[in-house]
């Protein structure tokens, strides 16, 4: 039966490691329960008076810095969480900037062209139908031709400058909007140093959690045996890594808000 309850233990520790993220990992190592409380009563009885309180404020910040560190965790994940999909939203609000202004005037210039194309085609053929008769000789034929020619020469003038209007309009848009996408893509850009901040933070939390197995482990052997003295000891080195695992933490927190702000910055950047 004691072997059974081992590999169960053993089973749960590694399907946790698998399922939590390393940088939460704190919360699954250090578990106050009852059986881990009622030990640890037996060791402070077993103390020395100056031992017995020192171990029973320990075991009180540790049992808050826990509760703390379970608080914290949650808001984290919901601001990350927020923040993931307020980046997503907002990429999307970049790539759309001003994109039915310049696919309005796109179509509007494709049907233009489409519209005067007949037109350049006539004036092409009648082009052609001048040149044979030049090489013909008829001045009649040449000459009334000609008189068509000249007629519709400027309405393919009047054409070919209300393209170039539409084009130029067209040009112009697409400019500006690239400015605009640019100039909130920059902004936004300001999120990087943040999250490279939240990476380190997360690659510090994931390094103490190992030294905080091996400290729990020490803790819990010495308050099986019961050894007051290793279980002060493991118990000061738990709370001092639980603290530094708050302030990583607190630091991650205040980069996601730093995140948000970006984000919103951007958003408002967008909207004008």
């Amino acid at each position: 039966m004691m072997k059974m309850r081992r590999l169960t233990g053993l089973l749960l520790t590694v399907i946790l490691a698998v399922l939590l993220p390393a940088e939460a990992f704190a919360a699954a190592i250090v578990q106050l329960t009852p059986t881990i409380k009622a030990s640890f009563d037996k060791t402070v009885a077993a103390a020395d008076a100056s031992t017995k309180g020192r171990l029973t404020n320990l075991y009180a910040e540790l049992a808050m810095l826990q509760t703390q560190y379970d608080s914290r965790e949650e808001k984290i994940r919901v601001v990350h969480y927020n923040n993931e999909q307020a980046l997503i939203g907002v990429r999307k609000q970049i790539r759309e900037i001003d994109a039915g202004e310049v696919s309005q005037l796109e179509a509007q210039t494709k049907s233009m062209k489409e519209r005067y194309q007949p037109l350049f085609d006539q004036y092409s053929s009648l082009n052609r139908r001048i040149s044979i008769a030049r090489s013909l000789k008829d001045k009649t034929l040449n000459s009334v031709l000609q008189a068509q020619g000249d007629a519709m020469k400027v309405m393919v003038q009047l054409a070919r400058e209300n393209i170039r209007d539409k084009e130029a309009r067209l040009k112009a848009a697409k400019e500006i909007r690239s400015k605009k996408i640019a100039a909130a893509r920059k902004t936004l850009a300001g999120i990087e140093n943040y999250q490279i901040g939240i990476k380190s933070e997360k690659s510090v939390v994931t390094a103490l959690n190992k030294r905080l197995s091996a400290d729990w482990s020490s803790f819990k052997s010495a308050i099986r045996k019961p050894n007051p003295a290793i279980a002060s000891q493991s118990l000061s080195s738990l709370v001092s890594m639980f603290r530094q695992i708050a302030a990583s933490k607190q630091k991650i927190m205040e980069l996601e808000q730093k995140i948000s702000v970006v984000i919103e910055t951007t958003k408002i950047q967008v909207a004008h």
